[in-house]
C-alpha cells in the first residue's frame, strides 16, 4: 500500500503538570487531557504520543483496512504511525536515545578558539556547564512564576512575561550625535550655496532626518505583548524550543566578567530569526539587542513591529559615493557608537539577507566594523561577541529561503501567509550560543591569523590546470572581493583584513555551534545514499550510524529520546517528500519522491550536514580523482593489483580543490592554513579506515606519481647538527596508503564524494555555459542566468541550483582570470568541451584539463 501523509491540526497543548517546569510539552486530543511525564531532554513527538492513546485493538483493527483493488491504499500519517508502532518493525531497534548510543554526555558545542583567544578560552567555561541539561523555553507553567493556584496556572503567560526583567532604554541621544565632531565635518561637506553654517536649521534638519530613519527603541511594554503572542503561537506551531542551561549560565557570568557590550552573531535560517533570538534572551531575563535588519523583512506588520524591539534599518542603497551618502553613514556610524556606549547589546547578521551561504556578506561586515571602530576610538573598553547557532526540523520559509522574492509582499499577502504558517507544523526549535570571547583579546592576537602571504587566485591554480607545476598551490587564496568595500572607510586595510577574518572566524564558530536536527539526517540518508528507496528498518538503523559519526565530531544533535519516535517524527515532517510502500506490515519501503519539489526539499535539508562532514569530503573527493588517473593506467584488473597512493600527492591535490571551492562551504577559519586544513582532511580518511597507513617500506608503489618538492623546507634534518647520527636520514620518508577494504569504509567513502557533489557539479555546468552566452554582460544578469540553468538541471543535479552557488561559481572565474570584473567579458574559449566525460567526476583536475587557450 501506498502510504501519504496528511497533517492533521486536531492538537492542542495540554501543560505538563507531573513533569514540572522541566519536561517537555505533550499535545493531546481535544476534549480529552493527556498528561504524560516525560524526562528532560527527551524528545516527545505530538504524532506518536497520539498514537499511544489508542487502544491497541483500534490499531490492529486500522491496520487490517486495505483496499480490494490493487492493494494500495492511501491514509494519513497517524494511522501511519499507529501501524508501524503495533506492528513491531522497530521493535530491533536499540530503544534508548542518544545518551544510550554514546555514553551519558553530550558534546558541548560553541567553544571559541584557543589560538585566537586563548585567555577568553578558559574563563567562563567550566565542566559542569556540561551536565545542566536543556531546558524548553515554550514550556511555561505556574512553577515558573512566584504564585500558584488555579488562577496562576491559567495566567502563567501573562504572569511570566510581566516578571521579566526588561532594561531601561537608552536615553534620547539626538542632542550628543548632533554635536559630534564626525557629524559636524561631513555636514560641512554638504554642498549649499545658501547656506554656509553647518549649524544652520537646513543641515540640522537632514540629520535629524536621518536619525529618524535609523533610530530604534525598545519598548517594554511592546516586548512583553509581543513575548506572550510569541508564546502561543511558537507553542502552536512547535513542539520544542531547546536551550542549553550552561549556556545561558555563560552569558550570565560574561556580564560580570566583561566591562563591554554584547554582539551577538547568529547564522541566518528563517526571517523568524529576527523574533527568536530575542525572545529567548527575554525569557531567561538578558538585555534584548538591538537588531540590525535588512532588506528581507518585508512583511507589514513586521516592518512596523521590530523599530519598536530594537530593529535598525538601514535605506540607504546604491554603491555611488555622494556627500549625503557620506553625511548618512556618519550619522549610522556615529549612532551605532553612542549605542555601544551605554552598553546596549547589539545583534548583527553577517551574511546575505536573501541568500543564507555561510560567507560574510559586504553589509554584514561594515556593522562588525563599526563595533571594531568604537573599540579603536576609546568609545568603548571592550567587546564580547557571541556566535548563535539556530536550527530548524522544518524552516518556516519551506524550501526556498534564498529564492523568495520579497519585494511584492503585501498586506493581503502577509495575511495569508500568516494563515498558511499557523496551520502547519514545524516540529523543533535548538538555539545554542558559544561561548562569549573578548574582542581585545582577538585584536590583541592578531599576528597569529594575519597572513599577507595571499596570492590571487589566478596564480595558485592557472599553472596547475594548464599542466604546469607550480609551488604556489600551498600559498593562501586572497579575497579582494571581500576587502573592497567603500563602507570600510574609516578604517587601515590592515584593520580591514581583521574585521574581514573576525567575521569569517565568527561565522565559523556560529555553523559548528549548530545542531544536526533529525529531518537533515534522514534527507541526507534518502538523498545521498538510498535514492531508489530502502526499508524503514534499515533506514532507522542508517540513522543511528550516522548520528553517532555526527556526534564522534564534536557536533550535537537537536533531539534526544526514543530512535523509532525520532525517525517516525522526521518522516512525518518530510511527509511531502517521501512516500511509503508495503504489501505487508513487515515488509515497509520508505521511497523518496523525485518530483522537482521534492528533490529541492530534501536537497535543501540535506545541505545542512556538510559542515559536520566538509573536512573528510574535500579529502574523498580529492582521493577520488587519484583513483580515477590510477584506472587509467590499469588494464588487467584481474591481476589483483594493490593501489598505493602518496600521501604527499593526495594532499597536494586536497589543497587544489580547497582553493577551488568557495569560502562559504570550506568554512575555513582564518587562524587554519589550507595546508594545514588538507593534512587534517587525510589525516581523517584514515581515523575512518578509508586509507590503511602503508606499513611496507619496501614495496613496489603501483601510483607514485609525485614529484619530490619541497625537499630542504620539509626536512627535519638539521644542517649544522653531524654529531647525532641516529636522528639524521637520506632523504624525507614518504608515506602511503592503500585503501581500506570494510564494507562500512566503502559506503562511508561513497556517500563523503555525494556530499560535495552538488557543488563541483555546479561549477561544471557552469563552466559548460561559459561560451554560449552573450558576452559582455553584467554580472548580476550572469548570475541569473547561470542560476535558471541549474534550476533546470534540479532533478539531475540535485542541491546544486542554488543562488549562491551560481554566485560562487561565477565569481570564482573572476578570480580564474576566465571573466572580467565589473560588465563580464569572457577572454578565454573552452575547446574540447565535452560535458558528458566529466558526468561520473567528483575531483577538479578531469573537468579543469578540459580547458584551453586560443
Amino acid at each position: 500500500m501506498t502510504l501519504v501523509f496528511k497533517h492533521s491540526r486536531n492538537f492542542m497543548w495540554q501543560p505538563n503538570r507531573r513533569a514540572g517546569p522541566e519536561g517537555w510539552p505533550i499535545r493531546g486530543l481535544r476534549g480529552k487531557t493527556q498528561v504524560q511525564s516525560v524526562r528532560p531532554g527527551g524528545l516527545s513527538s505530538a504524532i506518536v504520543l497520539l498514537a499511544s492513546a489508542v487502544t491497541r485493538s483500534q490499531a490492529d483493527t486500522m491496520a487490517l483496512k486495505q483496499d480490494k483493488g490493487d492493494g494500495f491504499v492511501p491514509i494519513k500519517s497517524i494511522e501511519f504511525i499507529k501501524k508501524v508502532n503495533y506492528s513491531g518493525l522497530l521493535s530491533s531497534l536499540p530503544s534508548g536515545g542518544v545518551s544510550l548510543l554514546l555514553g551519558n554526555t553530550r558534546p558541548f558545542i560553541g567553544r571559541c578558539c584557543y589560538t585566537c583567544t586563548p585567555q577568553s578560552w578558559g574563563m567562563l567555561f567550566h565542566n559542569y556547564l556540561t551536565l545542566l541539561g536543556f531546558r524548553n523555553a515554550l514550556l511555561v507553567t505556574e512553577k515558573q512564576t512566584r504564585y500558584q493556584g488555579w488562577l496562576a496556572r491559567r495566567l502563567c503567560y501573562i504572569l511570566f512575561v510581566a516578571e521579566r526583567r526588561v532594561y531601561p532604554n537608552v536615553p534620547f541621544l539626538e542632542h550628543k550625535i548632533i554635536s559630534s565632531a564626525r557629524v559636524q565635518d561631513a555636514v560641512k561637506n554638504i554642498p549649499d550655496t545658501n547656506v554656509s553654517d553647518q549649524k544652520s536649521p537646513c543641515n540640522l534638519k537632514n540629520v535629524v532626518c536621518i536619525l529618524h530613519q535609523i533610530q530604534a527603541t525598545i519598548s517594554p511594554l511592546v516586548l512583553r505583548m509581543t513575548s506572550w503572542v510569541l508564546l502561543k503561537v511558537f507553542n502552536w506551531v512547535f513542539i520544542n524550543l531547546q536551550v542549553h542551561r550552561g549556556q545561558i549560565e555563560m552569558l550570565r557570568k560574561a556580564r560580570e566578567k566583561y566591562d563591554g557590550p554584547f554582539i551577538f552573531f547568529p547564522v541566518r535560517k528563517s526571517r523568524l530569526d529576527y523574533l527568536l533570538v530575542t525572545f529567548v534572551l527575554f525569557c531567561h531575563s538578558i538585555r534584548v539587542p538591538y537588531i540590525t535588519c535588512g532588506e528581507d523583512v518585508r512583511l507589514p506588520f513586521l516592518r512596523t513591529l521590530l523599530p519598536r524591539l530594537g530593529g535598525i534599518f538601514t535605506t540607504l542603497h546604491g554603491t555611488r559615493i555622494s556627500p549625503r551618502k557620506n553625511l548618512y553613514k556618519t550619522v549610522l556610524n556615529t549612532y551605532v557608537e553612542k549605542l555601544l556606549n551605554e552598553q546596549q547589546s547589539l545583534l548583527v547578521y553577517l551574511e546575505d539577507p536573501v541568500q543564507s551561504c555561510g560567507r560574510p556578506c559586504p553589509t554584514g561586515l561594515e556593522w562588525l566594523a563599526r563595533v571594531v571602530d568604537a573599540f579603536h576610538n576609546r568609545s568603548i573598553s571592550d567587546a564580547v561577541l557571541i556566535p548563535v547557532g539556530v536550527s530548524y526540523d522544518r524552516i518556516v520559509e519551506g524550501n526556498c529561503y534564498e529564492q523568495m522574492d520579497t519585494s511584492r509582499t503585501t498586506v493581503f499577502a502577509a495575511i495569508c501567509w500568516m494563515l498558511r504558517f499557523l496551520q502547519k507544523s514545524y516540529g523543533c526549535i535548538r538555539v545554542d550560543f558559544g561561548q562569549p570571547f573578548s574582542l581585545k583579546d582577538y585584536l590583541e592576537n592578531e599576528g597569529i591569523h594575519f597572513r599577507t602571504s595571499a596570492i590571487p587566485l589566478q596564480r595558485i591554480l592557472l599553472p596547475c590546470v594548464l599542466g604546469y607545476s607550480s609551488d604556489s598551490v600551498y600559498c593562501e587564496k586572497s579575497q579582494d572581493w571581500l576587502l573592497n568595500n567603500e563602507g570600510w572607510t574609516q578604517l587601515s586595510k590592515r584593520h580591514q583584513a581583521l574585521v574581514a577574518d573576525l567575521g569569517k572566524h565568527v561565522l565559523y564558530t556560529a555553523t559548528c555551534c549548530s545542531a544536526v536536527m533529525s529531518t537533515t539526517l534522514v534527507a541526507c540518508l534518502l538523498l545521498h545514499k538510498h535514492q531508489q528507496g530502502v526499508f524503514l528498518t534499515t533506514l532507522a538503523k542508517d540513522f543511528c550510524w550516522l548520528m553517532n559519526k555526527v556526534l564522534a565530531r564534536h557536533f550535537d544533535v537537536g533531539f534526544s529520546g526514543k530512535l523509532q519516535d525520532i525517525m517516525l517524527h522526521a518522516l512525518s515532517l518530510l511527509r511531502d517528500c517521501v512516500m511509503f510502500r508495503s504489501f505487508s506490515l513487515t515488509n515497509l519501503i520508505v521511497i523518496p519522491k523525485t518530483t522537482k519539489e521534492a528533490v529541492k526539499q530534501l536537497s535543501f535539508y540535506s545541505n545542512a550536514i556538510l559542515p559536520v562532514f566538509i573536512c573528510e569530503a574535500v579529502a574523498a573527493c580529492a582521493l577520488s580523482s587519484l583513483l580515477r588517473e590510477v584506472a587509467r593506467h590499469v588494464t588487467d584488473w584481474d591481476s589483483n593489483v594493490e593501489v598505493v597512493i602518496s600521501q604527499e600527492e593526495l594532499i597536494c591535490k586536497t589543497v587544489q580543490l580547497c582553493h577551488l571551492l568557495p569560502s562559504e562551504v570550506l568554512l575555513l577559519p582564518p587562524c587554519q592554513s589550507v595546508y594545514q586544513f588538507s593534512q587534517e582532511a587525510v589525516d581523517k580518511l584514515t581515523y575512518c579506515e578509508i586509507l590503511i597507513v602503508e606499513e611496507n617500506e619496501n614495496s613496489q608503489t603501483t601510483c607514485d606519481t609525485w614529484r619530490k618538492r619541497f625537499a630542504k623546507e620539509l626536512t627535519w634534518k638539521v644542517l649544522d647538527d653531524f654529531d647525532d647520527s641516529d636522528s639524521d636520514c637520506e632523504g624525507t620518508l614518504k608515506c602511503y596508503f592503500k585503501l581500506g577494504q570494510t564494507a562500512e569504509s566503502h559506503t562511508f567513502f561513497i556517500l563523503l564524494c555525494s556530499l560535495l557533489q552538488p557543488v563541483l557539479k555546479a561549477y561544471e555546468m557552469v563552466a559548460g555555459l561559459l561560451h554560449k552566452f552573450d558576452f559582455p554582460m553584467e554580472e548580476p544578469q550572469c548570475v541569473l542566468k547561470m542560476f535558471k540553468f541549474l534550476q533546470a538541471q534540479v532533478e539531475e543535479h540535485p542541491g546544486s541550483a542554488t543562488l549562491y552557488l551560481a554566485n560562487s561559481a561565477v565569481r570564482t572565474f573572476k578570480e580564474l582570470g576566465m571573466l572580467h570584473s565589473g560588465i563580464i567579458h569572457f577572454p578565454v574559449n573552452l575547446v574540447n568541451w565535452e560535458p558528458s566525460a566529466c558526468k561520473e567526476s567528483v575531483g577538479t583536475e578531469t573537468w579543469f584539463s578540459k580547458w584551453r587557450r586560443e
